[in-house]
């Protein structure tokens, strides 16, 4: 299973995404996910405006919305939309808005730069199985971003730095 990120080319303010991605990549297996999957899981960057279009879309809300995950994983546990010869299967897609990350950091006492890196493990986890649709399971998955914002940092990487 590979990550990739995937800012789109509008947005502005994005810097060190590869050391976003080596951070990923380092907690990955931590997560519960399968990681002998072939295929890829991108990581969407996307506006404010697109963000808010994916949300009322999909999820029928009005407004942005920090991270929005579609497992696109078939029965097998791995992507049937699209045939061999295409490359490797798309598994997942997790769209982020950095946007909301600089306006949501300051309620949580958090820098924008970990608040992004928050919604990134956030969809993970939904991908190996958390959801937050109950006060008990949404204890769960903060439980389980702080578990995995503490081993990306004890592993050495600075999760400060990816917006300005």
């Amino acid at each position: 299973m590979n990550l990739r990120l995937c800012p789109m080319p509008s947005l502005r303010g994005l810097r060190a995404l590869p050391r976003f991605q080596q951070a990923l990549e380092a907690i990955l297996p931590l997560t519960g996910l399968p990681l002998d999957l072939p295929g890829e899981i991108p990581f969407i960057l996307v506006t404010l405006p697109r963000m808010a279009r994916l949300n009322a879309l999909h999820l029928h809300h009005q407004g942005p919305t920090d991270v929005i995950t579609y497992d696109l994983r078939g029965p097998e546990g791995a992507s049937s939309f699209l045939p061999p010869e295409a490359g490797l299967p798309v598994l997942a897609e997790i769209y982020l808005c950095p946007e909301v990350a600089r306006r949501q950091a300051p309620a949580f006492g958090q820098s924008p730069s970990r608040e992004l890196f928050r919604y990134a493990i956030h969809g993970l986890l939904h991908l190996a199985g958390e959801d937050d649709l109950t006060p008990q399971a949404l204890q769960s998955m903060r439980k389980g971003e702080e578990r995995l914002l503490s081993a990306a940092e004890s592993r050495g990487f600075s999760l400060e730095g990816f917006l300005f």
